[in-house]
């Protein structure tokens, strides 16, 4: 049985339709400000998900009219003066809308080590890290390297990194025989990589990050991500390679049975940790968004948190070809095994379904019985 969540969603037949009300960096001002076509980030088939929960919710062109009011940015591409800019338009209906992904926490999930520093005192476990000042990083090189050398020594494999970029981008692994020299060198690529942004990011940084280890004997790094909106738990499916970093494409045929196993299997995790997975996104405190993990001595260890899915799983499917091939003709045989990773494929059903549920928690205000 499909374990997503979609909620009870009531008899509205005699009910007003939820409003909703999109703004990003391109939306929601001048001439874009009502044209769903800009809408920041539009998953595959979305805009047909939303026309499809019409009875329920539909799209409003005026921020005063709407019930819910959905915040949606790259945040890898926003600047201070765009968050700015959106808080300020949205600021005097926070007490009487329904904001999906307030702006005011913005830096809670983009900036990862505020985003460690939060779940570390809230004790929910994700990597050791250290945070660094490229500017002091610039003017005390000798010691920021002693630095990094003893948070090498200590873990044995780290990343080096930007604290807000995703896709890898920004970031290199270190080990304990990387040479001083080495170390030099990525170090002066992220201090010029961070002086790049931080005229329009002034919180962008260096960060260390502890390479999380797999399981003893193990191959594989199993990467399990959980899809949340207003605490309740809508999909889930992990991806799995014998890569110590790897992308969803990069999942091939030599791992679809250990991909098919954990997606049999996911739903028991997820519903054993669901208390833990909620809050980790409710203290950064965001309401819509995917949360990745890892799984080590039977507990999640939190990765980061992404407020806009888009990447490849929502857009052509599964693994590289030869997996998608896979998944497609055995759709037949697997449905009822994985049918977590089929219900995600289905992607104008599921974002008519969140559509439905945003409908459902928000319409409040409008959603009355005549």
């Amino acid at each position: 049985m499909c374990r997503f969540y979609f909620g009870k969603i009531r008899d509205l037949t005699r009910m007003k339709k939820s409003k909703i009300y999109f703004i990003g960096r391109k939306q929601g001002f001048g001439k874009r400000k009502w044209r769903l076509s800009h809408l920041e980030n539009r998953r595959q088939q979305e805009s047909d998900g939303l026309k499809d929960a019409r009875d329920y919710i539909v799209q409003t062109r005026f921020i005063s009219l709407a019930d819910s009011i959905w915040i949606r940015i790259r945040p890898e591409f926003t600047t201070d003066k765009e968050i700015d800019l959106i808080s300020r338009k949205v600021e005097p209906y926070r007490q009487e809308k329904t904001i999906i992904n307030d702006i005011s926490s913005f830096y809670n999930y983009d900036s990862k080590d505020r985003t460690f520093d939060i779940w570390k005192k809230e004790n929910i476990r994700c990597p050791e890290f250290l945070s660094i000042s490229p500017i002091d990083a610039d003017n005390n090189m000798k010691s920021t390297i002693t630095r990094i050398q003893k948070f090498i020594d200590k873990y044995g494999k780290v990343f080096l990194r930007t604290n807000n970029e995703t896709a890898a981008n920004g970031m290199w692994l270190l080990y304990r025989k990387t040479s001083e020299e080495d170390i030099l060198e990525k170090l002066q690529l992220l201090i010029h990589r961070c002086k790049n942004f931080l005229p329009e990011r002034k919180d962008t940084r260096i960060v260390l990050v502890q390479f999380i280890m797999p399981e003893a004997e193990q191959e594989y790094i199993d990467l399990y991500r959980v899809h949340l909106l207003f605490g309740n738990i809508l999909s889930y499916y992990t991806v799995t390679a014998n890569l110590d970093v790897f992308h969803n494409c990069n999942m091939n045929l030599n791992s679809i049975k250990r991909f098919i196993d954990l997606n049999k299997s996911i739903s028991i995790i997820v519903e054993r940790h669901k208390e833990t997975i909620t809050k980790a996104s409710r203290v950064l405190g965001c309401n819509l968004g995917a949360i990745e993990f890892f799984i080590q001595d039977g507990k999640p260890i939190f990765l980061e948190f992404n407020p806009m899915w888009g990447g490849q799983a929502s857009k052509v499917g599964f693994g590289d070809a030869n997996v998608q091939s896979y998944l497609l003709e055995n759709k037949k045989e697997l449905v009822e095994q994985i049918p977590n990773i089929y219900s995600f494929l289905n992607y104008r059903n599921y974002y008519k379904n969140i559509f439905k549920n945003i409908a459902r928690i928000s319409g409040g205000k409008s959603f009355n019985a005549s």
